[in-house]
């Protein structure tokens, strides 16, 4: 009689481990499917950041931003030699950094309380590029009826350069 309980135990320990095996394959899928879909963003962050220490003289960075609508810009915030805050904007290419006084120009949060009162729906992406020769601040945003707008202000004045509605 005994033996026939541990026989009958033995394939639930089974049943649990073939369960166990089958949920760790699952976050191990889940875990290098997240890195592999994550790896060019932190590649071109880590590019950026390099090439806006070397060419840009920050010391330190505190925030990386991305923009693609004509041509693809990183920017990188921290702080140069001076201990200025600063921002870096590097055009893919890596070519013509331009380094900007964060105290010169408006702040993204500024930029996005002026976005805000439009009333979106969602704000997707609000960063530092060059638009005609200038710095700018590039908002891709949703509005109540779910299209994808997009809203550049000059950095230094906070001039709307250009609006891009219902796309």
């Amino acid at each position: 009689m005994r033996q026939q309980y541990q026989r009958r135990q033995r394939p639930r320990h089974w049943v649990l481990l073939s369960v166990l095996l089958v949920i760790l394959v699952i976050l191990i899928s889940a875990a290098v499917m997240v890195n592999k879909a994550t790896k060019p963003l932190t590649q071109n962050q880590a590019h950026a950041e390099a090439v806006a220490k070397k060419s840009g003289h920050l010391t330190s960075t505190s925030q990386f931003y991305w923009t693609n609508l004509d041509t693809t810009y990183y920017t990188v915030a921290g702080k140069n030699k001076a201990k200025q805050s600063v921002y870096a904007i590097v055009p893919k290419t890596g070519n013509d950094v331009t380094v900007l006084k964060q105290s010169a120009g408006l702040t993204r949060n500024t930029v996005l309380q002026r976005v805000w009162q439009k009333n979106p729906k969602k704000v997707l992406s609000a960063a530092l590029c060059i638009f005609n020769g200038k710095p700018a601040w590039q908002v891709s945003y949703l509005n109540q009826s779910g299209k994808l707008c997009y809203v550049t202000y000059q950095y230094s004045t906070g001039k709307m350069l250009q609006q891009i509605s219902n796309i």
